[in-house]
C-alpha cells in the first residue's frame, strides 16, 4: 500500500513519534464501551446528508463525519481521525488519533482532546497503537469489530458515487469529483469494510 501510493515510512515513523510524545496516558480500555452494543459507523460520504436520526446504542464518527453529526445535535461517544477533516471536538468523546507522514502539521489539533489513543502505520509502541485498517472509514470499523460490538451500522458510506462528500474536509463546500487517488482509496477502504464485517477478529 505504501509503495502503491508513494507514501513514505520514514515520515509516517517520524508522526508516530511526535504523536506519542503528545500523548500522555494509554486510553485504550476506554474502547471496551464498544463490547455488546449497536454500533453506528459514521463515514462522511456524499449520502451523509441524509442521515438525521441515529438509533444505535453507540456512534463511531470519521472524521470529518464528527462535523456533521455536531451541527445536528449527535456527539460521537468514539471519533477516529487523522486530523484532516475534523473541525469541532467534543469534549467527551474518545479520540482515535492516526499518525501518518501527511497529517505532521496538523497534530497539533490533540491539544483541543481530552481522551486521545493514539494509532499508526508502523509498529506499535509507547502509547501508539496498530488497530488496522487505510482510512478513517474502515479504520472505525475494525475498531468496532475489535472491540467486540454485537451489531455495526454503516452510515455515510458511500464509496462507488464517483464523489467525495463535502464533510470530508473544513474547506469543501459542495460534493467534489473523486481524483485518482480517492477513488483508489475509497475502493481499498469498501473491500476492507467488507472483509472485515464477513469475518470473527
Amino acid at each position: 500500500m505504501r509503495a502503491y501510493f508513494g507514501y513514505s515510512y520514514k515520515d509516517d515513523y517520524y508522526s508516530a513519534l511526535l504523536l506519542n510524545m503528545k500523548i500522555k496516558n494509554d486510553f485504550v480500555e476506554k474502547l471496551n464501551i464498544i463490547r455488546d452494543k449497536r454500533v453506528a459507523v459514521v463515514g462522511a460520504g456524499p449520502n451523509l446528508v441524509s442521515v438525521n436520526k441515529i438509533s444505535e446504542d453507540l456512534v463511531i464518527s470519521a472524521d470529518g463525519a464528527t462535523n456533521y453529526l455536531y451541527e445536528h445535535g449527535i456527539i460521537p461517544d468514539i471519533i477516529v481521525t487523522d486530523l484532516d477533516g475534523i473541525s469541532v471536538f467534543p469534549e467527551e468523546s474518545i479520540y482515535v488519533v492516526h499518525a501518518h507522514g501527511d497529517n505532521i502539521s496538523k497534530l497539533y489539533k490533540i491539544n483541543n482532546m481530552k481522551i486521545v489513543i493514539g494509532s499508526a502505520q508502523v509498529f506499535p509502541f509507547g502509547n501508539i497503537h496498530l488497530f488496522g485498517g487505510f482510512t478513517d472509514g474502515d479504520r472505525a470499523v475494525i475498531l468496532a469489530k475489535l472491540f467486540k460490538a454485537k451489531e455495526i451500522v454503516l452510515y455515510g458510506m458511500d464509496f462507488d458515487s464517483g464523489y467525495v462528500g463535502k464533510y470530508s474536509k473544513p474547506y469543501y463546500e459542495q460534493n467534489l469529483p473523486a481524483n485518482w487517488v480517492k477513488r483508489n482509496k475509497l475502493k481499498i477502504a469498501k473491500q476492507i469494510i467488507e472483509q472485515v464485517l464477513s469475518k470473527d477478529l
